[in-house]
This record gives C-alpha cells, sequence and structure tokens, in this order.
C-alpha cells in the first residue's frame, strides 16, 4: 500500500492532498513542504479550517518528515471547482529568520553544539550531533543584527561541520558524507529519469590567495605583508585567474591551502545529478517497497551509463513528490562529497606534498568527476574525426 502523506494540526490529520513537495536539503536548515487539494465545487462549502501560522506535522506513512509552522494558505475558488494550497517549512526556519538575541552574547570554552543549542533554544528547537563536534571555541561572539542561522554558521565553519533539517523540528549536527543508503540507484532498474548539470563558468585556471601574518622574529617585513599562495586548475585549459582576500591571517603554506581548498570544491560543485525514483523508499518498487524513507547526507552508489558515471556519490537534496500524473516519486540530487569539503584551518599544516594532512590530499592525486568526463568526451570527439 502506498504510503499516505499526512498533514496533522493539533492531533487532527488531513490526507488525500492531489499534490504534494516536501524537500530537505544539505545546504540547508529548514525543509519546506508545499500541499493542495481541489475538489469539485460543493455549494455552500467552505475552505478547511487551516490557517497561516498553525504548527504542523508532516508524516510518510507512519515516518514523521517535517514538524513546523504553515507560512501561507491560499484558499481558492471558481464556479465548478475549489480549493486550497498550503507552504510551511521546519521550526528551524526561525533561525533563518530571525536575529540571535543573547545576554551576554559571548560564549568561553564552549562546543559548537553547546553553543547551537544556545542559539535553538529560544525557538524551541532541538539540536543534535552525529560524531564528535571538536575541541571547544575558545571564544565566540555575536554580531550585531546577524540572525541565529548566521552566528551558527560562523562557529561550524570553524569546526567544518554542517546543519541539517533532522525531520522533527529540530537540526543535527555533522560531517558530509557520513551516511549510507540501504539501496543504490541503477538505469534500467529503479531509476525513472535522471539529469546531470556538468557547469565550467564558475571555475578558473589560476586561484590566487593574497594575505597577510603578523610578524615575527623569523619571519617580517614583505614575507608578512604579501602572503600569497597558488593553485593550478588543470582542467581549465585558458586563461580564467580569480584572486581571493584571505579571511584569516596565515603563512604562505596556508595560502596554499586556501587555494588547493577553493579548486577542489568548486571543481565539486561544478557537477550535480538528479535522479528520480518511484515511491519514497530506498528498497523495492511499487506496493512492495519497504525500508526507510531516503535520507539526507547518505553516499550512495550510482550507476548511469547514459551520463558516464559510476561511483559512489552523497544524497545532498530529497524531495518526496505526489501528484496525479506520476504518482509518488522521490527526487535526489546527488554531489561529490567534496562539495561540502570543510575550509582549511588557518593553524593546520601541510604534509610536504602540497596538500593538506588527511584533508584536501584527493585533489593532489585524484581527477575529478567534471575533469574525468570532459577528458572522455574529449577523447571520443577525436576518435570520431
Amino acid at each position: 500500500m502506498a504510503d499516505d502523506i499526512t498533514l496533522r494540526i493539533d492531533g487532527v490529520d488531513w490526507t488525500y492532498w492531489t499534490s504534494v513537495q516536501v524537500s530537505r536539503q544539505m545546504d540547508a536548515i529548514a525543509g519546506t513542504f508545499s500541499l493542495s487539494l481541489a475538489d469539485k465545487w460543493v455549494n455552500g462549502a467552505q475552505a478547511l479550517p487551516i490557517a497561516a501560522g498553525m504548527a504542523c506535522q508532516i508524516l510518510i506513512g507512519g515516518d514523521q518528515v517535517m514538524d513546523g509552522y504553515i507560512d501561507q494558505v491560499r484558499p481558492s475558488f471558481s464556479a465548478t471547482a475549489h480549493g486550497i494550497s498550503i507552504t510551511g517549512r521546519d521550526k528551524s526556519a526561525d533561525l533563518v529568520d530571525c536575529a540571535a538575541i543573547h545576554s551576554p552574547g559571548q560564549w568561553l570554552n564552549c562546543t559548537v553544539l553547546q553553543l547551537a543549542q544556545a542559539l535553538a533554544r529560544p525557538f524551541g528547537v532541538s539540536v543534535t550531533a552525529e560524531g564528535d563536534v571538536g575541541a571547544p571555541i575558545a571564544s565566540f561572539k555575536l554580531e550585531e543584527g546577524e540572525t541565529a542561522f548566521e552566528a551558527l554558521d560562523r562557529a561550524l565553519r570553524q569546526r567544518g561541520l554542517m546543519a541539517c533539517p533532522d525531520g522533527k523540528g529540530g537540526i543535527v549536527l555533522l560531517k558530509a558524507g557520513a551516511g549510507t543508503a540501504g539501496g543504490s540507484l541503477r538505469q534500467g532498474e529503479n531509476i525513472l529519469s535522471a539529469e546531470g548539470q556538468f557547469d565550467m563558468a564558475d571555475r578558473f585556471s589560476d586561484y590566487i590567495v593574497k594575505g597577510q601574518m603578523p610578524g615575527t622574529d623569523k619571519g617580517w617585513g614583505k614575507e608578512a605583508c604579501a602572503v600569497r599562495g597558488q593553485y593550478r586548475d588543470q582542467a581549465v585549459q585558458r586563461y580564467r585567474p580569480m584572486i581571493i582576500r584571505a579571511e584569516q591571517s596565515g603563512d604562505a603554506s596556508n595560502a596554499h591551502q586556501r587555494a588547493a581548498w577553493e579548486c577542489s570544491v568548486r571543481a565539486a560543485r561544478a557537477v550535480s545529478v538528479t535522479a528520480t525514483v518511484q515511491g519514497f523508499r530506498q528498497q523495492g518498487v511499487g506496493r512492495e517497497q519497504s525500508g526507510p524513507l531516503w535520507q539526507l547526507n547518505q553516499m550512495v552508489d550510482v550507476d548511469m551509463p547514459y551520463l558516464r558515471i559510476s561511483q559512489r556519490l552523497l544524497v545532498s537534496g530529497v524531495e518526496f513528490r505526489r501528484d496525479a500524473g506520476s504518482g509518488s516519486t522521490t527526487r535526489l540530487t546527488l554531489r561529490d562529497p567534496a562539495a561540502f569539503a570543510p575550509e582549511p584551518g588557518k593553524k593546520e599544516k601541510s604534509d610536504g606534498s602540497g596538500g593538506k594532512g588527511g584533508g584536501n590530499v584527493r585533489m593532489e592525486k585524484e581527477v575529478d568527476l567534471q575533469t574525468r568526463l570532459s577528458e572522455e568526451a574529449t577523447a571520443r570527439q577525436k576518435a570520431i574525426k
């Protein structure tokens, strides 16, 4: 039996929606939903007793996927039909919208998890963590006028973490690619449709990082005030330089790592694949579906010969859909996990190979997906000639 999609308001369940979209993304701490219903006109009927601002939950089958508030309600009618459209977001959306107000507004020796919990507590949003959140931050201070999420995001970057919606109105702090999907995605088996996007517009031939560092007895003058690091993207054949002003002080090694990270992340973000599968769950097809719903931050085996992709990719976006034409489907956004790699810290040292120890070495040694596909296409073009 297909999973029912339910809007629950104060214990009352509303089902039989004609169109549904429930979406969660790795780069957004709040999920979104959109529901609509259209019926034949019944004389004297009124719109459903649903109002903007109401607290609600969204369930797929017996699994809760969202806990938040209704942002907008749009009832409508004509001579022959009436309907209603509803949109909303997770509770954690308030952290994105609202200012961070906290007294005294400064934390000492506080972990990122403790800081996140303090920022989220006034909004009734729970915060958990998957794995280690790193060492405490010596000092963290709110900036005037910034939102709760802007403050949290600054702290997360210091520890190489992300904040994602947990499906229950809260957020979870995690590292990209920590989970593994129970199913796989294979052309000709469970993929209804797929599309690849390979974009060179935001890649550059040379990444040049310029900065400064405090002078010391061993380094001063030009060495301190004109720090420079450079990294070459071999996939970009024409001259396209990019200069980056270092956000924090560091030496030439730090500048090189910052340039290498910029190259690695931009190469990974240049590739995006979307795949649509039947149903909402990772295993089985049709009425025989079972297992967990598709989830964010899981690595999944992908085999799409037409797109020339056969490797593990990260589920960075999940959108559950239902409409009269396609029935129940899930649209998955797939990325190279390097697209979410944390920026190297200013105190991290080089491992001597030009790459950061335990970090961005993959860009020094491996060819990114887009470059590999480009090289293969070039070789095939030459063969055709």
